[in-house]
């Protein structure tokens, strides 16, 4: 996982819901978070403009200011004349080229509007139909966004090249087509403290601006400007552009378009007579990949931190015990796979070793724990003690080993915590010796009970958390960590097998920590079964991180081992690698489907992607024809099944993102989104993430006839190595908690009907919706994103609907502000709260609250 570049107008670009939802009242931090009702034009006078282009010259190079305040634009660059929408001409950039008038002709820091008439000639791109220049960048953009696909009127904080963190974008709620003239107005309420966009007269986009800053330079029509260069080249015809000083009105909007208000009310309808896709059933996947201590020290349940001793060429995580001195001993493996042990030389009795854990071991009261460990002496000894001890010297379980040999020999024990026993996680696990000597030790272990209490198994909470969210897929083993940053470091999956003191382990290179392999490809499988949802494999496609990659006859042992893991997978006991499989304790095959090849291949700047998916390609679809096929960037040699999308971007892209897949081309290949997550909160998302997480999932539920699988990234984080700030679920020794992202997540995901909806929503800045219908159960489950700091109140029809119950079920996910968050030490502050709302009919009104995430279940009659 990486972030993509960013462009430069822009943001940055990379099982139910919880019980006591239904006591819990429906609240918000401005009034209700959901209330629901029964239910059932005159144009104004415009203020004058300041500057005013018809375009009806419709020849020379020059367009006169209507308003009589002499602002001449003159036509450079290859702009010329075009149909108009009204008069005589317009003006044509379709081809390049724009038309400026120095200096500005509104002040940028007070209150303003921009108008104009557009039709595109192209959908590509950022494109700047109206602008004013600053020193570097725009002190407006009147636009079509290429990160959303859609109109917007977006203002940067400051006159500087490094503003996108500062962008206020009031984005529009649909994407425009070619060949159709859009009415577009900008304005800029200083005294509100917002920018808003209204097409065709409609408000479609408003967000909350307060740095309003004074652009002097030219003012230009069909261009922008950032970084000091004439970028974001408008294709389109542009007509009757009008600037003003002041603020325009609702009415004002009505007006300028030509439309009655009555028609630029807010209203949603649901068109139940006109169904759309069905809703993908693979939408809704988890992606793991051991990323901040995301497996060692996190999902995977060992407690003891470098327990083979592979990790260094120094005993790291161990320090002496009383009269002890420890030495890492390349001399005394204890197989080929675990070729060095700890030497442990014991002075007096009582000396010996201690492991520190992952910032701490914890202890619970009445818990039973599994500590194992491999061990042999000079001359032999007797037992050695092994215990859970409080850093300030406290035992809270104990028990001892057989006698030591002079040959490495397995012991396993059992320790059990006192009723009395704190809950903390200051402890470490000690091993001590009662009398002088010499001592070896290895795959040192100690387990607490386990997820389902699989041996090497996984840790209770956190698997809980993952099988609450009903995954649909696990895509595994990750993305950075397949590959490694070089070709030695990758998830060498035949190096994961078998007997986990067989594992050698290897370097996470990628977020720089040792990896035991403890978690290897058999845990990956068993975890999908434990969850009950499908594997999704990503196999290791010949390039890692730093730039290595393989091609040719080199290629042909990865492909091979690729193979071979699909064997393992899915080949019966009789086969080579079935068996293998078997022996590790799992006869039946598991229900692999898909297979991706590589991981954001789009890095290899060698282009050798397109030879090496083609080698996969052919040797996986030549054993295994049934099995569907993920590029991780596009090819033309050979077909693929999906193609796997990465989207790290600010709250605010996402938000307003979330019609990117509605313009998508249905003839191309569908898509797996395998990574996104909005970047907002450390070490989780905050809830203005969450709107936005939530905002681009509806988008792509809606559209699920393209989009078929999905899955955030990244999944969880240990508080104590946040290397990659914002992730789904993070968690110290002892506890753990949900993001409110995760919350938008379950909410959206397990509360979906079966088949999309149409859905007009006209007049609902910051909302963004998308309406499932489950005809078996006759219900219409409503989604709807409100991003705004307002209650957005509205009129809904259920379009084809005669008759619904009165009363429906509701779930709101809200917060005090786009800042609250979940935290150790408060893990509910942001969470869904369900109840039960009345007065509700085919026809009905309703309130969505401020930064809220609401789904209302409708049953029709």
């Amino acid at each position: 996982m990486t972030r993509p570049t960013p462009h430069p107008a822009s943001g940055p670009s990379r099982r139910a819901i919880v019980a006591a939802l239904g006591a819990l009242p429906l609240a918000g931090a401005a009034g209700p978070a959901f209330a629901a009702s029964r239910t059932g034009t005159a144009a104004s006078a415009l203020p004058s403009p300041v500057a005013h282009w018809s375009f009806d010259e419709a020849a020379g190079t020059t367009a006169a200011d209507g308003s009589g305040h002499g602002h001449t634009l003159t036509l450079v660059d290859g702009a010329k004349w075009g149909a108009a929408k009204s008069g005589a001409a317009a003006l044509d950039v379709s081809a390049g080229g724009s038309a400026t008038t120095p200096g500005p002709v509104v002040d940028t820091a007070r209150s303003f509007s921009v108008a104009a008439w557009v039709r595109l000639t192209g959908t590509t791109g950022y494109q700047t139909f109206v602008s004013v220049d600053g020193a570097a960048v725009s002190g407006f953009y009147l636009q079509l966004r290429d990160d959303t696909g859609t109109f917007a009127f977006t203002r940067l904080a400051s006159d500087a090249t490094s503003a996108n963190g500062g962008a206020a974008v009031a984005g529009a709620a649909s994407a425009p087509v070619t060949g159709a003239w859009y009415h577009l107005l900008g304005v800029d309420d200083t005294a509100a403290g917002v920018v808003r966009l209204y097409v065709n007269g409609v408000l479609e986009g408003e967000a909350p601006y307060a740095g309003g800053w004074r652009a002097t330079g030219a003012t230009a029509v069909g261009r922008g400007l950032f970084g000091g260069a004439r970028v974001d080249q408008a294709h389109a015809l542009i007509d009757d552009v009008q600037i003003f000083d002041t603020a325009l009105t609702a009415t004002d909007a009505a007006t300028l378009a030509g439309v009655p208000i009555d028609s630029t009310q807010p209203l949603l309808t649901v068109d139940t007579t006109h169904p759309g896709p069905g809703v993908s059933t693979e939408l809704g996947g988890i992606f793991f990949e051991d990323i901040n201590h995301s497996g060692e020290g996190g999902l995977y349940a060992e407690l003891v931190n470098n327990r083979s001793f592979m990790a260094a060429a120094t005993p790291l995580h161990w320090s002496a015990v009383g009269a002890a001195t420890l030495t890492i001993d390349t001399a005394q493996p204890l197989n080929s796979a675990l070729t060095q042990s700890l030497r442990v030389n014991v002075t007096q009795a009582g000396g010996g070793v201690a492991n520190e854990g992952f910032w701490g071991i914890p202890v619970r009261p009445s818990t039973t724990y599994r500590a194992s460990l491999y061990a042999k002496s000079t001359g032999g000894t007797g037992g050695l003690t092994v215990s859970l001890t409080g850093t300030d010297g406290r035992v809270y379980a104990t028990g001892t080993t057989g006698p030591l040999t002079g040959s490495w020999h397995k012991h396993e024990l059992t320790l059990r915590t006192a009723p009395g026993a704190p809950t903390t996680a200051d402890a470490r696990l000690t091993v001590t010796s009662p009398a002088p000597g010499t001592l070896w030790l290895s795959q040192v272990s100690l387990f607490p009970p386990t997820y389902k209490n699989r041996p090497n198994g996984l840790r209770v909470d956190l698997m809980e958390k993952l099988a609450a969210l009903q995954p649909a897929f696990l895509r595994f083993p990750g993305g950075n960590y397949l590959e490694g940053n070089v070709v030695a470091d990758r998830f060498d999956w035949k190096k994961t097998i078998g007997p986990v003191e067989q594992r050698p382990g290897h370097s996470n290179s990628a977020w720089g920590y040792w990896s035991t392999d403890g978690l290897g490809l058999p845990e990956y499988l068993q975890m999908t079964e434990d969850l009950g949802c499908m594997p999704l494999l990503c196999v290791y496609a010949g390039y890692s991180l730093r730039g290595d990659h393989v091609t040719g006859d080199a290629l042909k042992p990865f492909v091979q081992d690729a193979v071979d893991q699909i064997e393992y997978i899915t080949g019966p006991t009789t086969s080579p690698w079935g068996a293998r499989r078997a022996a590790d304790g799992h006869p039946a095959p598991f229900p692999l489907q898909y297979v991706e090849i590589g991981n954001e291949d789009w890095f290899d700047r060698s282009g050798s992607y397109e030879e090496r998916y083609a080698a996969f390609h052919d040797a996986i679809k030549a054993r295994f024809p049934a099995l569907k096929l993920i590029a991780t960037t596009p090819v033309a040699s050979r077909p693929y099944d999906l193609i796997d999308e990465h989207y790290y971007q600010s709250a605010a892209a996402f938000q307003a993102g979330s019609h990117k897949y509605d313009r998508r081309d249905r003839t191309g290949p569908k898509v797996f989104v395998g990574e996104w997550a909005a970047q907002e909160g450390r070490p989780t998302p905050d809830l203005n993430a969450a709107l936005g997480d939530a905002s681009w999932l509806v988008g792509l539920i809606r559209n699920s006839d393209q989009v078929l699988m999905e899955s955030y990234a990244p999944l969880f984080s240990h508080v104590r190595d946040n290397t990659w700030a914002t992730n789904l679920i993070a968690y110290d020794a002892l506890t753990s908690y949900n993001s409110p992202s995760y919350y938008a997540q379950q909410l959206l995901l397990t509360r979906r009907g079966t088949v999309v909806l149409p859905t007009a929503v006209r007049a609902l800045p910051g909302l963004n919706v998308v309406t499932t219908h489950d005809p078996a159960t006759r219900r219409i489950l409503l989604a709807v994103v409100n991003t705004s700091g307002s209650a957005r109140r509205t009129t809904i029809t259920l379009r084809g609907v005669a008759r619904t119950e009165a009363s429906a079920s509701v779930v709101v996910l809200a917060g005090a502000s786009p800042q609250a968050t979940n935290t150790l030490t408060d893990p509910l502050a942001v969470l869904p709260r369900g109840g039960t709302v009345n007065g509700v009919a085919p026809t009905f009104t309703a309130t969505f609250g401020p930064y809220s995430v609401t789904v209302l279940e409708v049953r029709t009659l």
